[in-house]
């Protein structure tokens, strides 16, 4: 018997509702950080008018959510429904409550209390100064996969399904525009909130009748393009573009989201058409056969967790923090918000798709050809690519629960795309922009040795058009396997997934060290923070060894020696870090035994 698509849906929501009440506000708010609304933020005590911006918290909340969703919670889980729906969904429930929404939050507050300074900098004040550069130079190389991934999955998107690119051309100056009268005319948050919405929905109507197609070979020409725009908008003011597009992100993202849960509980009497589980080690990635554990880190990029929400944590949102009582809807909230993302947007559509008797009818409505269809009737919506699983199966879904017209579906099935390009874009500008912070971070010694080769090595310019420009170099190239042309993205994805997971492990294990050493948080508590922690490093580093011996040496050259040494370095460094996260915590137990006698 099948199980019912809305009962799943329930469950998710109540253990979501449930995690934010006991765990995020009564755990981690008041136990454990004790955050107070007396305490000035950063942005107050170190505005400057560029980074340092207090912001009100439903619009740093969009920013943030809209910063850290990219095409992870999306891409991963739809790959990872070659295991079938159960096992994916609890991983990202796991994930969410007990790992990344703590990671999240934590890294947050650390910065807080630290000025708005990176995770990797709070790493220095709890492990050493050398915990910084190592820390400094992991992220970096970690941004630089994040760049490479991105840019990829985003050019092509936007070679497949033009309508997502049509949005994105009209929907910068739309932010630009937002920008301006949030912040230099008298109009109000609310008048200017208005005003922008209905510009952007005019917007998508008319992204989805007349979408933008470049002629050629489009795929490699949105490369470049994207890099271009990644570039200017790192390097402007973060009320410019940056926090406004990101605010009115968060209205078409929680409209996705809303209508993801309409979707889910629309079809609550109907079961889900996809296996609940079928193999423990399906053939993924490079063709060979997958074991879930441990592999699942490398998979599933976000949202379950994610490394780079802590960069982002510690990056920009920090920095724009106005209140510490806001940090638990914006960190704790926006990854279990992501978490809805994966699993009400994509796991459960793609499940209810899977082998529909109706969506063979909406596939012809969709226009794709023959063989796909022949395709999908043979082996089911797995043989689909992932992200025509992703928009296909959430317009199917939302279509069905809002009365079965495939016009409904077909015009819901490319809002999903747009959706997905907006996810993408603003992860791409926010990376370019934290590898920008990484790199002039790096350098901070310099600055007082010589100054002058320190403007020079680390101005916005140079640093964002380095990161840029490696990030394009190792996605750019399709490359060709087994005589099929194939996308970077396709290659670079499981080594920017380890590499972000993992990154995910130390930075919540350099938190749960600011806890017990800054924070003199002791007992079950801290535990609390520590044992996921540990579970996870544990999980990502066998899943990275995994990597490199079974599936690394399928990859091309320039892969094979791009994400490879990239991957490597990143398990160097992952054990130099453990070794000072263990001195770290000696140091904070001698410290503790010495004040002890000294009383």
């Amino acid at each position: 018997m099948a199980v019912p698509a809305g009962l799943v849906a329930l469950a998710i929501l109540v253990v979501y509702a449930a995690a934010y009440v006991f765990y995020g506000r009564h755990i981690l708010e008041k136990r454990v950080v004790q955050a107070s609304a007396e305490r000035k933020t950063p942005a107050h005590t170190r505005f400057d008018g560029v980074d340092y911006v207090p912001a009100n918290k439903y619009v740093l909340y969009g920013h943030h959510f809209a910063s850290i969703a990219g095409a992870g919670p999306i891409v991963g889980p739809a790959i990872a429904m070659a295991y079938g729906w159960a096992l994916p969904i609890l991983w990202v429930i796991f994930g969410n409550v007990f790992i990344g929404a703590v990671h999240d939050y934590l890294a947050l507050m650390a910065s807080v209390r630290h000025g708005g300074v990176s995770i990797m900098t709070v790493s220095e004040n709890v492990m050493g100064r050398k915990a910084k550069y190592i820390f400094l130079l992991y992220v970096y190389s970690a941004l630089i996969l994040v760049l490479a991934a991105f840019f990829s999955v985003n050019a092509k998107l936007f070679a497949v399904q033009p309508s997502a690119a049509s949005k994105a051309m009209i929907y910068m100056p739309i932010a630009v525009l937002l920008g301006f009268l949030l912040y230099r005319t008298r109009l109000g948050p609310a008048a200017s909130t208005l005003t922008a919405i209905v510009l952007l929905l005019a917007g998508i109507a008319f992204a989805v009748k007349y979408p933008f197609l470049l002629p050629g070979d489009a795929y490699h020409t949105w490369m470049l393009l994207l890099a271009l725009y990644s570039f200017i908008a790192s390097i402007l003011p973060v009320w410019y573009l940056l926090q406004p597009r990101d605010y009115l992100n968060a209205y078409l993202l929680w409209g996705f989201v809303a209508l993801a849960i309409i979707g889910s509980l629309g079809i609550a009497g109907e079961g889900l058409t996809g296996p609940a589980y079928t193999s423990f080690a399906p053939k993924i990635l490079g063709g060979v056969e997958t074991p879930f554990w441990p592999a699942i880190p490398l998979i599933i990029a976000c949202g379950s967790l994610s490394g780079f929400h802590s960069v982002v944590a510690s990056g920009t949102t920090s920095k724009q923090l106005a209140n510490e009582l806001d940090a638990l809807l914006i960190g704790y909230g926006g990854m279990l918000t992501e978490g809805a993302v994966a699993s009400l947007a994509v796991i459960i559509p793609i499940a209810y798709a899977w082998q529909h008797p109706e969506f063979t009818g909406f596939l012809n409505a969709m226009g794709m050809s023959p063989e796909v269809v022949a395709a999908y009737q043979e082996k089911g919506i797995l043989a689909l690519n992932k992200i025509q699983r992703f928009t296909l199966g959430y317009g199917f879904t939302v279509g069905q629960a809002l009365g079965g017209s495939e016009a409904v579906a077909v015009f819901m099935a490319k809002f999903a795309g747009i959706a997905l390009a907006t996810f993408v874009l603003t992860t791409l500008d926010s990376a370019t922009r934290l590898a920008r912070f990484a790199w002039q971070e790096m350098f901070d010694w310099l600055a007082d040795r010589n100054p002058s080769a320190y403007r020079l090595v680390a101005n916005r310019f140079v640093a964002g058009g380095i990161a840029v420009l490696l990030g394009l170099a190792l996605g750019y190239p399709n490359v060709v396997i087994n005589g099929k042309s194939v996308a970077a993205f396709n290659i670079v994805w499981p080594a920017f997934a380890g590499t972000n997971q993992l990154l995910a492990a130390l930075a919540l294990l350099t938190s749960a060290l600011w806890v017990y050493a800054v924070l003199r948080v002791r007992g079950t508590t801290s535990l609390l923070i520590q044992i996921p922690a540990w579970f996870l490093w544990i999980t990502v580093t066998v899943g990275l060894i995994w990597w490199t011996v079974k599936v690394l040496p399928t990859y091309p050259t320039i892969q094979k020696i791009g994400a490879g040494s990239i991957v490597l370095v990143s398990l160097a460094v992952d054990f130099l870090l453990i070794y000072l996260y263990v001195t770290g915590i000696k140091k904070a137990k001698e410290a503790e035994a010495a004040k002890t006698v000294a009383r």
